[in-house]
């Protein structure tokens, strides 16, 4: 009891100090003017916002364009897969065995192809512009002209045969 005695006559200046303290502190952070900061926090979150709705705008429009070629390589394809069922029907009609082809003509059209991507890298066209050619994929060509450089290096003769 004796304690909050001692208190109790303490207790109503210090809160006086700590509302004095909290006005002064209001007192100098208006001074600093917050409708000016918050005004500056508004104009760049319109602007981000802003920017938020170009994205969104130009993201929908390569989504359209993106959209138009998928639906172009598709019908493509479906094309493709058309004529390709179509002539299939046609070859299995007209051929009453299947025909194969023999070792020996598989072999020369395999030599055709490996003396045009050697005769094209001779020229020294990029690998891209030979698989373009000769219509093979660029990974294969790579190999290909690889494999008739280390031929020519090494002397062999069915580099310089070809």
């Amino acid at each position: 009891m004796n304690l909050t005695n001692d208190v109790l006559p303490w207790l109503t200046p210090l809160l006086d100090v700590a509302v004095m303290a909290m006005v002064a502190a209001l007192l100098w952070r208006l001074r600093r003017d917050p409708i000016a900061t918050w005004e500056a926090r508004e104009r760049r979150l319109q602007e981000l916002f802003d920017g938020l709705k170009l994205l969104a705008a130009q993201s929908e429009g390569a989504a359209r364009d993106l959209d138009g070629a998928l639906g172009q390589r598709e019908e493509r394809l479906r094309t493709l897969a058309a004529e390709t069922a179509a002539s299939t029907r046609a070859a299995k009609v007209s051929a009453p065995a299947p025909a194969k082809r023999s070792d020996a003509a598989r072999g020369a059209a395999h030599a055709d192809v490996i003396a045009r991507v050697r005769r094209l890298a001779a020229e020294a066209l990029p690998l891209e512009e030979i698989a373009r050619r000769v219509d093979m994929p660029t990974a294969e060509v790579r190999v290909l002209v690889g494999l008739y450089a280390e031929q020519r290096r090494a002397g062999t003769p069915a580099a310089e045969a070809k």
